[in-house]
């Protein structure tokens, strides 16, 4: 599902899909591509290492992109009035049951809402109500997304699960390099989409005429995106 973008913010909204072609980070645009953290409500709970106390819960995370930690306050604190905005923001959570509800704030403008299509940008005051639930072995995670900026009403992300791992299990963080961003290559019209590459001498490498013909059956443009190939 998409966010519920205003009217005003759809002529970005879709510039910024027309970058995106197979994966969720191949796009130059995606902050993910210059090592940013992928913030909240992106970040989710697979590849993270929980760690819990009565004041707090640490999630550490192996690659978001990169080793990325985020602090969850539990000790009763309300958020900071003055509050500086950064990727991850602020957390404070409390237990209804066995459900941990978790409120962020503090969010900056420098991270896209997940991988979809339309799950990219939004406003500095972005607030995130997350929870997070375990039965038996698997961890479920739901959240309700407001910018009043950008959002016409509260999104909804539908219900997100991950499986714990083993005991003897841990995370391997990874470092985050920029080296993909620079092969990353947006569609134009002499330079389109032939076998899911772009192929900017398509001539050299499907023979003589392939050019042509490549242009002759691209997509519409809006529709293109960017993809590895060179």
């Amino acid at each position: 599902m998409r966010p519920p973008y205003k009217p005003e913010y759809m002529a970005k909204v879709q510039t910024l899909v027309a970058s995106i072609y197979g994966g969720n980070t191949s796009s130059p645009y995606d902050p993910m591509n210059e090592c940013k953290p992928n913030g909240v409500p992106r970040l989710g709970i697979s590849g993270t290492h929980i760690i819990m106390n009565p004041t707090g819960v640490a999630v550490l995370y192996e690659n978001g992109p990169g080793p990325v930690y985020r602090v969850i306050y539990t000790d009763g604190r309300q958020h900071p009035k003055d509050l500086d905005t950064s990727y991850m923001g602020h957390s404070i959570g409390h237990w209804e049951g066995d459900t941990l509800v978790i409120d962020t704030v503090g969010l900056n403008d420098e991270t896209w809402l997940g991988g979809g299509k339309f799950q990219n940008y939004h406003s500095d005051k972005l607030h995130v109500v997350e929870r997070w639930s375990r039965q038996g072995d698997v961890m479920t995670r739901t959240a309700t997304v407001e910018d009043p900026v950008m959002f016409s009403k509260p999104w909804i992300i539908p219900a997100q699960k991950t499986t714990m791992g083993n005991k003897n299990d841990y995370i391997q963080p990874q470092m985050c390099r920029t080296n993909d961003k620079a092969h990353l290559i947006l569609q134009t019209p002499d330079n389109v989409w032939r076998c899911n590459w772009c192929q900017v001498d398509a001539d050299k490498v499907y023979g003589k005429g392939a050019a042509a013909d490549n242009k002759a059956n691209a997509p519409a443009r809006g529709n293109g995106g960017v993809n590895g190939g060179e």
